[in-house]
């Protein structure tokens, strides 16, 4: 097990840099604080996100704590842009990666900004007594306000539950006593709790371990270090799949897996995110279908299949004989 110096922790070593954008109009009251970790070319894909959570709570103080590995000017003067024109505030934050370097990538394409999330607490120790962490390809379609005043009954954090089959897997995969698996796409963070229980120091103890033990990363890191001891929050908290099991109710839909909403437009919650995406200050995505990369061969067998459901035979195929040319390609390298 991995052990540490006495000021490992300490906020010196963890923040590069700061940079506050303050426009939020009324000081004294109590604030949402939502927290991000995104790397630069992500960004743009978590503006929609911010949009989303300020368009559906209208009147509401938000702070948004942004924890990244790097940002470009771009990035931050749209950030900044977004503070001013919903007068919130917007926190940006670069991590120095360094003593992260421990940690697992379990997949080449993922970021090690990921574990971000497991320091958060540490920072907003003593200025917010909880936060919402929301993953950048979520989207908010309905008020927090009930989230944001639930009672955890002393857990360090809420998360909803992944579905009964991948929590038999992964659970057991990971040999978790409580049998109990969580998503960690949306939590709800008690920050003092979580300091108590010293969350952030069990987690990474997980370092240098090797990355056959895990399926995933920061998810893996959590559910190990809680191992059912959290608090399982709705499903309607955390909608993933793109929200195919949305139940009217939903809070968040969560794009969990391969398919995108700025990669193609399917369903009325792809539409939706596009909509956010224009609000926002970055640069508006228009295509509806994949980008006919071969890299993307996946998600065209994915619109194929959808079209098909739908009814649509020649867009089933149309979506396979791309996915069919585009495999060859990405195959043959070409």
């Amino acid at each position: 097990m991995k052990t540490f110096d006495e000021d490992f922790f300490c906020i010196e070593n963890f923040i590069v840099k700061k940079e506050c954008f303050h426009y939020r109009e009324n000081k004294d009251t109590n604030p949402y604080h939502v927290c991000y970790n995104v790397n630069d070319p992500y960004i743009h894909i978590m503006g929609a996100s911010m949009i989303s959570v300020l368009k559906n709570n209208p009147g509401q103080e938000i702070v948004f704590h942004i924890f990244t590995d790097g940002y470009s000017n771009d990035n931050k003067e749209k950030i900044a842009i977004v503070a001013k024109q919903f007068r919130c505030d917007c926190i940006l934050y670069q991590l120095n990666m360094k003593p992260f370097e421990g940690f697992h990538i379990k997949v080449a394409r993922f970021s090690r900004i990921t574990y971000g999330r497991i320091y958060m607490p540490k920072v907003l120790l003593g200025e917010a007594h909880r936060f919402i962490y929301i993953d950048a390809d979520a989207m908010c379609i309905r008020p927090l306000n009930l989230l944001w005043n639930l009672n955890l009954d002393g857990k360090a954090m809420g998360a909803v539950s992944e579905t009964p089959d991948a929590v038999v897997y992964r659970a057991g995969y990971l040999k978790l006593n409580s049998g109990k698996y969580f998503n960690d796409g949306i939590m709800l963070v008690d920050v003092d709790e979580w300091e108590k229980q010293k969350i952030t120091e069990q987690c990474f103890a997980y370092q240098n371990e090797p990355k056959e033990r895990f399926l995933g990363q920061s998810q893996d890191v959590l559910n190990l270090v809680f191992d059912g001891k959290n608090y399982f929050l709705p499903a309607k908290y955390n909608v993933y799949g793109g929200g195919y099991r949305d139940q009217n109710d939903s809070v968040f839909i969560h794009w969990t897996g391969r398919r995108k909403p700025w990669q193609m437009v399917l369903t009325k919650f792809d539409q939706k995110w596009r909509e956010y995406n224009v609000i926002s200050p970055w640069d508006t995505i228009t295509n509806i279908l994949p980008v006919k990369e071969p890299k993307n061969y996946h998600d065209f067998q994915q619109w194929g299949r959808y079209q098909k459901e739908k009814g649509n035979f020649w867009g089933y195929l149309k979506g396979i004989f791309w996915y069919s040319w585009l495999r060859i390609r990405y195959k043959l390298d070409v």
